[in-house]
């Protein structure tokens, strides 16, 4: 009786399993429209303006061509930021210890091009 209860929950986990599955390889096919899409957030020290490319219908550049950060932290973290981005073609990253807030300038700006590119 044991074995039946068993063999029955490992195939229900299995189960399970194959119906949470994606079948499109687990790429979204995002439907972005292709263009250059530009958003100003609120970074450390003033403003920061963010740029984001798409083509395909996926994030190839994410720049950020004006900003007031500190030089060696907040700009290096932005940069690794929109290269976290650009990798994971998602603004669904993780923010850089010690330059959060300039790393949350880049997050939220890309999410507000993401947002109108979508439209």
């Amino acid at each position: 009786m044991k074995k039946l209860a068993v063999l029955a929950l490992a195939g229900m986990i299995a189960l399970s399993l194959t119906a949470c599955g994606s079948s499109d390889g687990g790429d979204s096919g995002s439907a972005y429209k292709d263009g250059t899409y530009t958003a100003t957030t609120s970074g450390n020290n003033g403003d920061v303006k963010v740029e984001v490319a798409i083509e395909g219908g996926k994030i190839t550049a994410v720049t950020t061509p004006e900003h007031s950060e500190t030089a060696g932290l907040g700009d290096v973290a932005m940069e690794q930021v929109a290269a976290s981005i650009v990798e994971a073609n998602s603004a669904d990253v993780d923010t850089v210890s010690g330059a959060t807030v300039s790393s949350n300038a880049v997050i939220n700006g890309v999410k507000t091009c993401l947002e109108e590119a979508a439209q």
